[in-house]
């Protein structure tokens, strides 16, 4: 049995913790169980770490008590592998100080909080594999120190916010596996020293914007298995660093498949663009409008440039003018459908 604590100390798990001098409880292996309310007594904590270390078999489970967020010291809070249910307290946007936020792989539920917005020191956050739904807030935008930003494996729904790209510090971002729709916002662009984006297995539509091709620190892009449509800017050539494969899980390629992308493609990606539900892109080259695409629209296409007229449809290469180019494009259209 432990001892009663003395004057000045709170007992946790078994021990006893100094108020005015605890600035730090790390990692502890004896930790079970729900957290007790005790621990927000400790006002001068800057860091709590009990994140689960592997082999360890004690997790804290329950609800994240809102006296947490009292704890305006705190510059380091770790929660990750626990057993922690219930929702993010409103309350956690007091913890301004805070530079590292993980509750990763835990049970944690409802909507993320817009308060949130309010850890403008903060330059880690790390929700990932929880079942956090509706969507992300736009005060995700005042974040502006952030390097690194995790969302991936939840319920997430909505739109990317445009305020993602004030974000211009973010190096890793993942927002992948989610219910994440609407168009990919083009502040995307923003993001200059993004080295790694995941955005695969949601519900993203639209086209890909012109604004990736700024992100030429990337090593790697995940935007499969989505419904994105229309055509791939060749801007996205610029990502000379990429390593494109057309199918699979290897954490170092880059993948747009299983999307409904348009030809023609990129000459980068041509190879590597994978599966691609080309249902939609049937008027894509059918210049004179039968549905269809065969000889009669090369006859168009001949008759354009031969009258030096301009059409922007059969425009195929977007060098504002019609040439041989754009009939060697529509010949390929032709031979791919």
């Amino acid at each position: 049995m432990a001892l009663p604590c003395e004057e000045g100390e709170v007992e946790l798990w078994g021990l006893c913790y100094s108020v005015e001098n605890t600035t730090i409880l790390s990692n502890l292996s004896n930790t079970s169980g729900e957290i007790p309310q005790e621990l927000c007594a400790l006002v001068n904590l800057e860091v709590l770490n009990l994140m689960v270390m592997f082999g360890n078999t004690n997790f804290v489970s329950g609800e994240i008590p809102d006296c947490i967020c009292n704890l305006h010291k705190l510059t380091f809070l770790d929660f990750g592998w626990n057993e922690l249910s219930g929702e993010i307290p409103d309350s956690i946007g007091n913890l301004s100080n805070l530079t590292h936020l993980s509750l990763f792989s835990n049970q944690l539920t409802g909507k993320i909080p817009p308060s949130i917005g309010s850890l403008i020191n903060i330059t880690y956050l790390n929700l990932g594999f929880n079942a956090f739904s509706g969507g992300i807030p736009e005060s995700i935008g005042n974040l502006t120190g952030l390097t690194e930003l995790y969302f991936s494996f939840n319920f997430l729904s909505g739109p990317i916010p445009v305020t993602i790209g004030n974000l211009s510090d973010l190096t890793m971002l993942s927002i992948a596996t989610n219910q994440l729709n609407g168009e990919i916002p083009s502040t995307i662009g923003n993001l200059v020293n993004l080295v790694s984006l995941n955005a695969g297995y949601n519900q993203l539509e639209g086209e890909i914007p012109e604004s990736i091709g700024n992100l030429t620190n990337l090593d790697r892009l995940w935007l499969n298995f989505n419904n994105l449509s229309g055509e791939v800017p060749n801007s996205i050539c610029n990502l000379n660093t990429l390593n494109w494969s057309p199918y699979g899980f290897e954490g170092e390629d880059s993948y747009l498949n299983n999307n409904q992308l348009c030809p023609p493609y990129p000459g980068c990606i041509e190879e590597n663009i994978g599966y691609q539900d080309t249902l939609e892109c049937s008027d894509l080259g059918d210049l004179n409008g039968d549905g269809q695409l065969n000889i009669l629209d090369l006859v168009t296409l001949a008759n354009l440039i031969l009258a030096e007229a301009y059409d922007e449809i059969a425009d195929f290469n977007e060098d504002e003018q019609l040439n041989i180019l754009d009939i060697v494009i529509l010949v390929n259209i032709i031979l791919d459908t």
